[in-house]
């Protein structure tokens, strides 16, 4: 009805006056308040204390969000403005929008989500905004709601909802939900939800959603989703959910889901699901789950699911279905077949139905499949020869029955 209606309105003005009323008397009661603890010396503190606190409390005193001048928008501005480009000194933050040049803040922001901030940010717990382009400095850290661009330092650490890009240093860590790009220093770890590109440095560790790029240094460990690219080091361990490209160093474990290529060196092993290429070494072993191409060496043992191929090197054992180039080892060569030039210290085997094609040297030449070209050893079997055995005991099971076994020599066309 009319007469509610009107009661209703009634109330509500009345209750927006009383908020005023209200409003007025808390400022009133801070300024006596400030008045008397700074400004008569009811509280103890030094002459040029209490001079910059009446400074950066000015605002409260004359009860003002913010003091600028000469101008509202331009100069210097004391207190939470909004928007304004110049020297901007505030305690605290609040639902800012736009400040250009140079923005001093004593305290961590609140509700300041949508602030751009361009030009020097300096906080001493940390500059925070939506947006910091520039130089950004926080004796704690700096935070960025959606992306932090320059030169980036957080005694502690620096982070960004998606974006930290520049010159990025943490004492503790940094982190972005999304993207670090450019020379990022982490004391203890630097991590990103989706990539990392430039070069990056990390105490302890280093990890990325997806992508690694560029140059990365692990004290511990490195880490992607999918993909690690250009050069790292790491202390312990680096890994790839997909592959490794480049030249990586770790001083025990070097492994990739899918591709390991470029030059790879691992204190104990290098392991990929799928292919190992380039040059690799480790003290221990290499594995692929399908093949291994290029000079590899490997301290105890060298192994693909599939091809071996191009130089082999192990100290104790290797293997593969196809194996093809130079192969050397202290132990144990096998595969289905063969092709190249061996050297092995124990026994070389090849499968019922196998090939060996090529020159094999090695104590025990023990071929239950074709034997093509020439082998070496103490004794030499083949169950069919096309080619020569030397050796203390040869053996040819397609020569005639006179012929199969023979000392010193053995040979069938």
């Amino acid at each position: 009805s009319p007469r509610l209606k009107s009661r209703g309105y009634l109330t509500i003005k009345l209750l927006n006056n009383l908020t005023k009323i209200l409003n007025s008397l808390l400022c009133v009661l801070e300024k006596i308040f400030i008045t008397k603890l700074i400004i008569k010396g009811r509280f103890k503190m030094k002459l040029p204390i209490r001079f910059l606190l009446i400074f950066f409390l000015l605002p409260v005193l004359v009860c003002a969000q913010a003091i600028n001048f000469p101008t509202a928008k331009y100069g210097i501005s004391i207190g939470n403005s909004k928007n304004f480009s110049g020297i901007r000194i505030n305690f605290q933050d609040h639902q800012v929008e736009h400040i250009t040049g140079i923005n001093v803040t004593f305290w961590k922001a609140k509700e300041n989500k949508k602030a751009t901030i361009k030009g020097i940010s300096l906080g001493l717990i940390m500059p925070e905004a939506g947006v910091l382009y520039g130089v950004q400095a926080g004796l704690l850290g700096i935070s960025a709601d959606t992306k932090a661009v320059g030169l980036n330092f957080g005694l502690l650490g620096s982070g960004a909802g998606k974006e930290i890009a520049g010159i990025n240093f943490g004492g503790i860590g940094i982190g972005s939900g999304a993207y670090i790009k450019g020379f990022t220093i982490g004391g203890l770890g630097v991590a990103a939800g989706n990539s990392i590109k430039g070069i990056t440095l990390s105490g302890f560790g280093l990890g990325a959603g997806k992508r690694l790029s560029g140059i990365g240094i692990g004290g511990f460990a490195i880490g992607a989703g999918e993909r690690i690219e250009g050069v790292t080091l790491s202390g312990f361990a680096t890994g790839a959910g997909e592959s490794l490209t480049g030249l990586h160093l770790a001083g025990f474990a070097l492994g990739a889901g899918k591709e390991v290529k470029g030059v790879n060196i691992a204190g104990i092993g290098i392991g990929a699901g799928r292919n190992v290429t380039g040059f690799q070494t480790t003290l221990f072993a290499i594995g692929a789950g399908h093949k291994i191409e290029g000079v590899s060496f490997a301290g105890l043992a060298l192994g693909a699911g599939d091809t071996l191929r191009w130089v082999n090197l192990a100290g104790l054992a290797m293997g593969a279905p196809n194996i093809q180039g130079l192969n050397l080892t202290g132990g144990y060569l096998s595969g289905k077949n063969i092709k190249g030039f061996s050297v092995v210290g124990g026994v070389i085997r090849i499968p019922e139905k196998g090939l060996y094609k090529g020159v094999a040297f090695s104590s025990i030449n023990w071929n239950e499949g074709i034997q093509v070209g020439i082998s070496v050893g103490l004794i030499n079997y083949a169950h069919e020869l096309h080619g020569l055995q030397v050796g203390l005991l040869n053996y040819a099971q397609n020569n005639a029955v006179w012929m199969r076994v023979l000392p010193f020599l053995n040979f069938h066309k």
